[in-house]
């Protein structure tokens, strides 16, 4: 019996074993107003704070309670911005660098990438692909419209993830259904063809509303401000809550989600010296029969059972199918040696690829979480209990072709599409695959040591395992039927917790914290063994405030992000040896929430540098930059007022990112800038307003951040001035 499957079904039977032990206790008199279990959804739907804190130490603590950055993306500000993805999200959000990775967006926190996404607190890995190629993955982000809000962690997270770099955590927490019916949806329409709509639809099933339910369908189809470039997506959620009792609540819910666009992959080139050749905004390089195909199929479960007011366990099961083909020619040179296109405009086609993916994912997480009391004080403690396995396939195929074309005159249909299916013009064809295994378990507590002194300690052990293969089929152009089984990756690791707060005032505190975090690596020393795992670690300082009855959020925190274990090659060998190291310094400032009932205001400002503290090669060498595709300066901001008296129905909102210049590894540079956005919401009756949002509005020419900029190709242009008009109604 496969123990990977027999695993599986146990985790499943533990959700099923309970939810009917629930049933056979099942109250059929019991009402909803005596039912606790709808101030736990309550809870779960409203309170941004306490799920945050769940997230970052697995106890429910609040925003000032809690000795880490965090930072919330409310559902309010999404729709004045007319936010529809995570990436647009997170680019409004205190210290994110959002990155070109591939033709995708990647995230990062304090120069490091964000290697985790959570729904619901369920982690999962954003995905680098099988053999660590991000065209190899089938993953795809999941469209904004079917959460609450987003939650950003920023630094380790070693309490609550198993393994990742120290950058951070994102969690996106799912609507949930509500008691009281509520319907709402928008009719979108903007720049470039934008067409998008959406419906949400909450509430009981039942006379006795202990039966709720949720839907949430979106479609949109739109262009983009580069020729030929266009995207569909389909997607639909639904969820429904059961309280088994009036101590239960059972969950369950899914998605499915399409998504087909044209893939603009390799960007725009430079000029000779780095230098920009202005091309038009609208310049695609790349065939117009490039396509990307994502499917995303993701079931879940949950069971929250409260044994009393201070005990309660939450069981939850998460399973998720991917699979994409994506097929792509663009025009590019990859080698960081190109000194840039010359005067007579000509840059070669960079072969074309095809890419036959699949994937799936299943988490299982138990938390018990409670109060104890010890030496005359109520204290909190959590253990947790997570098993995890995801698997990857990807098929690659490619054709060589190098044909040189004049990037002033280029037309995407120039390119012609080969027959993927003739391997007499394959060079190249192989399948490989990867695994992915995770047990974890982890303990914490929050021990009051006075009235205002608050210690938070705790620890998180892990077993990870992973391996791979490929299957060769053609290798550079001979048939080849090699197969290759890489050396499986197996570590054990404990990572500790520790974070200690002060209340200065009864809306002030203060604290510390130290929290680690590690990420296996398949690199073999000169023993032979894999090396030790790359260790992350960040240590904070910092003050938070809530003012107006907790109506504004205050925060400030000086962090040290350092990462140790990094590989450097060892001379004259094919071995690694442990030695690397990195520091990211820096200073988090953020405001959040309501200075009058009528006035909203989000600010962050960010500074961070970082430096290697060991060479590492010929361009990473001991004391630059370790991460120069990070700003030393961001900030956002966003503020919206409602008027009163005569213009009550009127909401303006205005917002701001600026960040400093930026580098490549390859010194291909992009200096500082700043992007201006505001919204205009006038709101017709209860039930219809008009929202009329403008993004970039100075039409500011800037390439996004890009780690692997280099002058032949990852130059992407930003989204130069547009407009979105959203119709929303609400019931």
């Amino acid at each position: 019996m496969n123990p990977i499957f027999s695993l599986q079904k146990i985790c499943l039977a533990i959700v099923a074993v309970q939810s009917t032990q629930i049933f056979a206790e099942t109250n059929p008199s019991s009402t909803p107003e005596q039912s606790p279990v709808k101030s736990l959804e309550t809870i779960v739907i409203t309170a941004m704070p306490s799920s945050v804190m769940s997230t970052t130490t697995g106890m429910q603590l609040s925003l000032k309670e809690t000795p880490q950055s965090i930072s919330v993306i409310s559902q309010e500000q999404i729709s004045n911005l007319g936010l529809n993805n995570i990436a647009d999200a997170l680019k409004q959000t205190t210290g994110i660098n959002v990155i070109r990775d591939s033709g995708r967006y990647r995230f990062q926190s304090r120069g490091f990438y964000i290697d985790q996404i959570e729904e619901d607190g369920m982690s999962s890995t954003v995905a680098s692909g099988a053999s660590g190629n991000p065209y190899r993955s089938a993953s795809s982000m999941t469209d904004l419209e079917i959460y609450q809000h987003i939650e950003v962690l920023r630094g380790a997270s070693g309490l609550t993830q198993s393994n990742g770099e120290p950058g951070g955590t994102i969690n996106a927490v799912r609507k949930k259904p509500t008691e009281e019916f509520q319907a709402n949806g928008k009719l979108q329409y903007g720049s470039w063809d934008n067409i998008r709509s959406s419906v949400d639809v909450s509430g009981s099933l039942n006379q006795d509303h202990d039966i709720r339910g949720r839907v949430v369908a979106v479609a949109g189809d739109s262009e983009s401000f580069k020729t030929s470039i266009e995207k569909n997506n389909q997607t639909l959620y639904g969820v429904l809550d059961f309280d088994l009792n009036d101590q239960a609540l059972f969950r369950v819910g899914g998605l499915y989600q399409q998504v087909e666009d044209m893939p603009d992959i390799f960007g725009l080139p430079m000029g000779i010296g780095s230098k920009s050749l202005n091309l038009n905004k609208n310049t695609f390089l790349g065939a117009d029969w490039s396509e990307d195909n994502f499917k995303k199929s993701n079931l879940f479960a949950e069971l929250i059972y409260n044994f009393n007011d201070d005990w309660k366990l939450n069981s939850k099961v998460n399973a998720t199918w991917y699979d994409s083909t994506q097929k792509f020619a663009a025009l590019g040179h990859g080698n960081s040696n190109y000194v840039g296109v010359a005067n007579d405009g000509l840059l070669q086609l960079n072969n074309m690829q095809f890419y036959d993916n699949d994937g799936d994912e299943f988490i299982f997480n138990t938390t018990l979480s409670g109060k104890y009391q010890l030496l005359g004080r109520d204290h909190d403690l959590f253990g947790t209990l997570n098993y995890s396995k995801e698997n990857q396939n990807s098929q690659w195929k490619q054709h060589l072709n190098s044909t040189q074309y004049n990037i002033y005159t280029f037309q995407p249909s120039q390119i012609t599409e080969p027959d993927w299916n003739d391997n007499s013009i394959i060079h190249n064809d192989n399948l490989s695959k990867r695994k992915i295994k995770q047990k974890a378990i982890a303990l914490g507590t929050r021990f009051n040591l006075l009235d205002r002194l608050h210690l938070i300690a705790g620890g998180r052990y892990t077993d990870f395992n992973s391996g791979g293969s490929i299957q060769y089929y053609k290798y550079q152009g001979q048939i080849d039927r090699d197969y290759i089984k890489s050396a499986d990756v197996k570590k054990k690791k404990f990572i500790p917790y520790t974070g200690l707060t002060f209340d200065f005032t009864p809306s002030t505190s203060i604290y510390v914290s130290y929290t680690e975090i590690f990420k296996p690596q398949s690199a073999r020393g000169m023993n032979g063994s894999m090396l030790d795992p790359l260790i992350g670690s960040n240590q904070e300082l910092g003050i938070k405030s809530e003012l107006f009855s907790g109506d504004l959020q205050l925060a400030a925190a000086l962090f040290q992000v350092k990462q140790e274990n990094r590989a450097i090659a060892v001379a004259g060998t094919n071995f690694y040896a442990p030695e690397g190291k990195v520091r990211s310094r820096g200073l988090d400032l953020e405001i959040s929430g309501k200075i009058l009932p009528e006035w909203q205001l989000f600010a962050g400002y960010t500074y961070n540098k970082s430096k290697y503290l060991k060479t590492e090669g010929t361009i990473y060498e001991n004391g630059t930059n370790f991460s120069k595709h990070t700003p030393e300066h961001m900030f956002r901001a966003y503020s919206s007022y409602q008027f009163s008296g005569a213009l009550e129905n009127l909401t303006v909102g205005a917002g701001v990112t600026a960040q400093t210049g930026t580098d490549s590894l390859y010194n291909v540079k992009q200096g500082g800038y700043t992007l201006y956005n505001a919204n205009l919401r006038y709101r017709f009756n209860p039930n219809f307003a008009l929202n009329l949002i403008g993004q970039n509005l100075s039409d500011k020419r800037y390439y996004e951040n890009q780690k692997a900029r280099v002058n032949g190709m990852n130059n992407f242009y930003g989204t130069p001035r547009n407009y979105l008009l959203s119709l929303e109604w609400n019931y």
